[in-house]
């Protein structure tokens, strides 16, 4: 990814803002995940 992004002339803060975005992509899908399951459980439970 490194050596493949300085070949295409993209600069430090770039890769790190793409590191950045993707990790509060994910954050947000597990806790979009984590509320889904616990509105599942409280069905179940009932």
């Amino acid at each position: 990814y490194t050596k493949d992004g300085l070949e295409r002339g993209i600069e430090k803060e770039e890769m790190m803002e793409a590191v950045h975005v993707g990790a509060a992509i994910k954050g947000g899908a597990t806790l979009v995940h984590g509320v889904q399951m616990m509105n599942k459980y409280n069905k179940l439970s009932m």
